[in-house]
């Protein structure tokens, strides 16, 4: 009976001893699967914060990339802005300089035409001047009275035209209206057509800047 009763002794403590082999398998089965889970957690937030952080990064280099392209979209307005202010300018320099050269031109015509117009007068002048010396070399008071008195004539009918082709001016208006004794003249009345023709001579190459004619340059030669 006592070897029974040891036996089953035994065999209840045998028992006893593999139910909690078994619970504690278990347990520390449950452990392991709940460490796996927690290492699997911690895992998955660590990826999820690399996820995060690697988005953030991303969206601040797309914020970057974004800010460096208006930044470089504003320089090439600026400098489309500079390129059409350039264009401006030049097409209103070049508009300046064809406006001047233009000009330029219509002053050098007309220089040439007041060259020319200048020279005209200068021409008539010189030829009425000359007509004015012949008189007043011709009409000499030691000639006989009929010679001085058909050259007083023409000196009268010369300081008439000489007043009607320059009529601005003031002394061969006076000249023009001078009265001469051209009958019977005497030798003061010679002396004074000479004189006449003398002024008017003289008038007309100071006007108009001539140089004297050659029988005057003669009488001056030494």
């Amino acid at each position: 009976m006592k070897r029974l009763a040891l036996a089953a002794s035994l065999a209840l403590a045998a028992a006893c001893t593999n139910e909690k082999a078994e619970s504690l398998r278990a347990e520390i089965a449950k452990l392991g699967k709940e460490r796996i889970e927690a290492g699997t957690v911690e895992k998955a937030k660590q990826e999820a914060a690399d996820a995060e952080a690697a988005l953030a990064a991303s969206r601040a280099a797309v914020d970057q990339g974004r800010a460096e392209l208006e930044k470089q979209e504003a320089e090439r307005d600026r400098l489309k802005q500079g390129l059409a202010a350039e264009v401006a300018r030049s097409e209103r320099l070049r508009a300046e300089i064809d406006a001047a050269i233009r000009s330029t031109q219509a002053a050098t015509a007309r220089n040439q035409e007041l060259d020319t117009k200048i020279g005209r007068e200068k021409r008539n002048a010189t030829a009425v001047r000359d007509q004015a010396a012949v008189l007043a070399r011709e009409i000499r008071p030691a000639d006989p009275a009929w010679a001085t008195a058909r050259r007083l004539d023409g000196l009268a009918e010369f300081l008439h035209r000489a007043a009607e082709q320059y009529p601005d001016d003031p002394v061969l208006k006076e000249l023009a209206g001078t009265s001469i004794k051209r009958a019977l003249p005497t030798a003061d009345d010679a002396r004074k057509g000479a004189d006449l023709a003398a002024r008017a001579r003289d008038r007309l190459a100071g006007v108009f800047e001539l140089s004297p004619p050659e029988e005057t340059k003669q009488e001056h030669k030494p």
